[in-house]
């Protein structure tokens, strides 16, 4: 069993060596000098002028270090952190091969009631804590064998993302006043769900549906997560985890876990369920009866998650049921129908005309701008490119929103550039400065925009531009741990806004003209967001209800009013002009466009009674602790240099077998990796047994991403022998016999290039251009050649040979241009439906001993929206030249299916697919399969060669056409409950290349989905 179970990890290993080896997210811009604070349990390294957050940071994870690992009883080892503050990005990751926390400190527009860095920090250090929860046991001694990609492996296998998540947000709540889990938005999707549409499979609740929208692992995870903890302890996840990290050989170790302490209370859980719906029935509260011992018995299964989650769903539903019940449903007007699937339809605002302009976006739909005409119909505006935050703005016929701009070359260099789209002219400007901005807004007249400028140290002032010239024409900027959020104008000389700091969130008023500020209220660590101002009112979302609902605040009065009570959630008021007050209410279809009157008499004034989140609140509790960094003497942290040149390697993961991440390829040997921490240098050293290599192969492969220019480099050696018939000068009696000889020689090669990925996305557009020039030099040393048999007509027998072995080299160039222009995809798109793919090569040996000819080719894929929704074709074409010396190059361009490569002088091919979804089964297979999705493609290709052949009497031209067409038919699924999904297939067809029918097996994964 053990040996059986080390072969499964050793397989997995190979399996995910270009994920887990080198887990990759990109460069900073190469002019950044690097800090570091370097202390006994962590090392945080960040550009020079942010020191003040990394000295914040620090203090964080301080305070951290006692705090976020207790209830799993481990306080994790010696971690690194890369605090990237040159991007607009505002996100976190913890990877473990190699090991390092990567921070983006850029405040996000709508980040809850708790200072960013501190929420960002607590929930990347819990995932520091899981895996190095793991680090025991066999995964220990896996350790030693392979490295961190052990680790990394084992969480792959049998650690479910929902847990990782639904553990980490769990975490952020518990150690704050704030959180996730004190979101309504954050229960709302699942809530939704089961009130309308009920439970959902395991394996669609974790893995997802094109039919249906699922929760996501964050959200799932922290019910399932927390719910267990309050249920059962800590000793669950605790037991769970260890169970796991000891036994990594057994499939079933995590849910055995899980199984092993729910098993021992779960009838008092049941009990205590039961308990309450009786005395609920005793104080008239009507409920649906339900029969706990049948739901206990219903819900027994083998795997401990399965059963964890039914359970899980079960209490939440009456949970719910009973909120539900409670809650006092406001009446609106739809405006919307409620779409076939889910679909939301977000910020709806009325142009002069009294049309409708909402962002829309959902499993049938990439997110994009739709006008709502009064007589029903509806027009497809404008399709943006990644908004910042997800809100705009609108004044006399043009849009405004902040949406992310790619750096050139550095993906951490990204910056948020404000967009002007008149939706009359159908003109798109772009306002672009030094700095990132976000949440842009006109002022009435529309000449002005005020927005929040973030700079490179993470901080951010209020500032005012002109609309025509996009000019800064003022700038206020915020106090030190202070950021501002979502400024509205009230007037010409003073604006509203969010202000977060670390005592939790603030409605200010600002004046333009002195920067003197007003504070309206204070909702502490209770959520408000998007203000919106109508005359003496100021709109704005709020979670006090512990629903998402539309509040106002009375300026003149002070007083505050709960506008609207949904059933799931209200967003996003627009008050118009005709005292309509428009927004967006949840369902589990979606946000639906509803509209109410504006009467302020009948909302209900708000006295400052805050929902208590009854998970959130038990979760808290019993864990005793809340997040208190000593912030007073920050100086306490030295600050170093860190030198880019002495942390070049990382040497991170090696197993007895060899893996090359870089280029994603496995074989039987040894290996090294190296990744250092910032992501600038990827190395693979090792040994393999390469095909026709007499004894294996020397392998080094360096790739440097520190520069413009990514430099690659790859250096193999080995000994090569081959058998083969050749005519040989005997030497004496001198004649040419015709000979089997064995050739041993020593084979260098050295592969180098450089490239320079240039990124030029704009909008909606995924842009790159990479030219590329490769050269590649063979050594060909100590060739010795031995004559091993003649033929039976030779009667002097075998002799001495001068075979003339002599060194020699082929030295290759390369040119290569690469480049694409994709455009944004629905979720259901079974393939691109806007895209342009084109490559060119030219190949040949100007240099080195022997002339080897030439070749250049080039190729290009076109996409095309099919005729129905999500179907899609696609076109392709390339041509290739090769000479006639042309036997050391490959084919640059594929061949029609299900035929052998053409190798002509002269290669045309082409190619037609139509592809679409036939049906959404989510269908499973017990814990072997869940089906997602099942689709169909149509193809017909063309080929055609030139090529030449030689007799006695002469050199003949030679053309050949041929046509191949048939059908692919393949799902999406995911495989042993596994998160990444799998694209499984069967393509049969025809070809005319030999007459006959072909079947081809088709597969492949991708674990970026993971």
């Amino acid at each position: 069993m053990i040996k059986k179970g080390f072969l499964t990890i050793c397989f997995f290993l190979i399996l995910v060596s270009g994920y887990s080896q080198y887990f990759d997210t990109g460069q900073d811009p190469a002019f950044i000098n690097w800090k570091q604070i370097n202390t006994r349990q962590f090392q945080i390294i960040f550009p020079q002028e942010s020191e003040d957050k990394a000295r914040f940071v620090a203090a964080i994870f301080e305070d951290l270090l006692n705090k976020g690992g207790k209830n799993l009883k481990r306080k994790p080892k010696k971690f690194s952190v890369i605090l990237h503050t040159h991007s607009a990005t505002s996100n976190g990751m913890v990877a473990w091969a190699p090991k390092r926390m990567e921070m983006y400190a850029t405040s996000p527009q709508d980040n809850n009631a708790q200072l960013w860095l501190a929420h960002l920090a607590t929930h990347e250090y819990r995932h520091v804590v899981q895996l190095d929860k793991l680090e025991q046991g066999f995964t220990r001694v896996l350790n030693h064998i392979f490295g961190q990609q052990a680790t990394a492996a084992v969480v792959g296998l049998y650690i479910p993302p929902w847990f990782l998540e639904g553990d980490a947000v769990c975490t952020e709540t518990s150690l704050s006043l704030s959180g996730r889990g004190r979101m309504p938005y954050f229960e709302q999707e699942l809530r939704a769900q089961l009130l309308e549409k009920g439970f959902f499979s395991y394996d669609k609740a974790v893995n997802g549906s094109y039919k249906n929208f699922v929760a996501d692992r964050y959200k799932l995870g922290y019910y399932l997560v927390g719910s267990a903890r309050v249920n059962y302890g800590d000793k669950l996840w605790e037991n769970a985890l260890n169970k796991t990290a000891r036994r990594p050989f057994g499939i079933t170790s995590f849910a055995d876990g899980i199984k092993d302490v729910v098993e021992t209370k779960r009838d008092s859980i049941y009990g205590l369920v039961s308990e309450k719906q009786k005395e609920l029935a005793q104080q008239d509260v009507i409920i649906e009866e339900v029969d706990w011992e049948e739901v206990k018995e219903k819900n027994s299964y083998a795997d401990g998650k399965l059963m964890l989650y039914f359970d899980a769903m079960e209490d939440l539903l009456v949970e719910w049921k009973l909120k539900d019940i409670a809650t006092h449903k406001s009446e609106y007007r739809l405006i919307s129908k409620r779409a076939e699937c889910y679909t939301n339809k977000r910020f709806p605002k009325q142009t002069e005309a009294g049309d409708i302009i909402y962002l829309k976006q959902g499993l049938s739909d990439g997110l994009y701008f739709e006008k709502l005409i009064p007589d029903g119909s509806v027009e497809k505006l404008f399709t943006p490119g990644n908004l910042s935050n997800l809100a705009y703005d609108y004044c006399k016929g043009n849009l405004l929103w902040a949406e992310s701009k790619e750096h050139l070359r550095w993906e951490k260099g990204d910056k948020s550039i404000l967009i002007i789209y008149n939706i009359l002219e159908r003109k798109r400007k772009v306002i672009c400065h030094d700095n990132s901005l976000f949440a842009p807004a006109f002022n009435l007249s529309g000449d002005k925009i005020i927005a929040i400028e973030s700079d490179n140290k993470g901080d951010n002032k209020l500032v005012v531009l002109n609309a025509g010239s996009g000019l800064i024409t003022k700038s206020i900027p915020a106090g030190k741990q202070e950021y501002f959020q979502n400024p509205k104008f009230i007037d010409e000389n003073n604006v509203v806004l969010i202000v977060l700091d670390n005592k939790g969130k603030h409605l200010v008023k600002i004046n333009l003209k002195n920067k003197e500020r007003t504070l309206l209220f204070s909702s502490a660590y209770a959520d408000m967001s998007y203000p919106v101002v109508a005359g003496d009112w100021v709109y704005f979302n709020a979670t006090f209800t512990g629903i998402d609902n539309l509040f106002a605040f009375d300026l003149k009065t002070s007083k505050i009013f709960q506008v609207t009570s949904s059933r799931f959630g209200a967003r996003d008021a627009f008050p118009a002009k005709n005292d309509s007050l428009y927004y967006s209410d949840y369902t589990s279809d979606g946000y639906l466009l509803v509209s109410t009157k504006i009467d302020s008499s009948k909302w209900k004034e708000w006295k400052g009674e805050f929902y208590k989140y009854p998970l959130a609140e038990k979760l808290s509790a019993q864990l005793g602790e809340k997040l208190k960094p000593d912030t007073t003497k920050l100086t306490r942290y030295q600050v170093k240099n860190y030198s880019r040149l002495g942390h070049l390697f990382n040497f991170h993961s090696w197993a007895p077998v060899f893996i090359d991440g870089i280029d994603a390829n496995a074989d039987i040997g040894i290996s090294l990796a190296s990744q250092n921490k910032l992501s600038t240098l990827m190395t693979t050293i090792g040994y393999k047994r390469e095909e026709g290599f007499t004894n294996g192969q020397f392998y080094a492969n360096l790739s440097y991403r520190g520069w413009f220019p990514i430099i690659d480099s790859k250096l193999t050696v080995g000994d090569k022998s081959s058998e083969y018939a050749s005519l040989a000068d005997r030497i004496s009696p001198q004649q040419i016999d015709t000979v089997l000889v064995n050739t041993d020689w020593r084979q260098w090669e050295w592969e180098n290039s450089i490239s320079f990925p240039f990124n030029i996305s704009s909008g909606q557009y995924s842009s790159k251009i990479i030219p590329k020039v490769s050269y590649n030099i063979a050594r060909f040393a100590n060739l010795n050649t031995t004559a091993l048999a003649t033929t039976q007509s030779n009667t002097l027998g075998l002799g001495k040979y001068n075979f003339n072995d002599k060194s020699f080299t082929q030295e290759i160039m390369e040119y290569q241009l690469f480049a694409y222009n994709i455009a944004k995809m629905a979720p259901r798109d079974v393939q691109y439906q806007w895209a342009q793919i084109a490559e060119f090569n030219y190949r040949n040996t100007p240099f080195g001993d022997r002339e080897l000819g030439n070749t250049w080719s080039a190729e290009a894929y076109l996409y095309f929206p099919g005729l129905v929704k999500h179907h899609g074709f696609k076109l392709y074409g390339g041509y290739q030249y090769q000479s006639l010396n042309n036997s050391r190059f490959s084919n640059s361009i594929k061949s029609p299916r299900g035929m052998f490569n053409l190798y002509g002088k002269h290669i045309v091919t082409a190619g037609a697919d139509y592809a679409l979804p036939l049906f959404y089964p989510d269908w499973n297979l017990g814990p072997l399969a869940y089906f997602k999705r099942v689709k169909l493609n149509t193809f017909v290709d063309f080929g055609y060669q030139q090529r030449s052949f030689e007799s006695d009497e002469g050199i003949f031209q030679i053309n050949d056409n041929y046509l191949s067409g048939g059908v692919e038919l393949r799902t999406d699924l995911h495989a042993l409950r596994f998160s990444a999904p799998v694209d499984v297939g069967v393509r049969i067809g025809y070809e005319n290349q030999s007459n006959s029918m072909f079947a081809d097996f088709l597969i492949s994964f991708s674990l970026s989905s993971y």
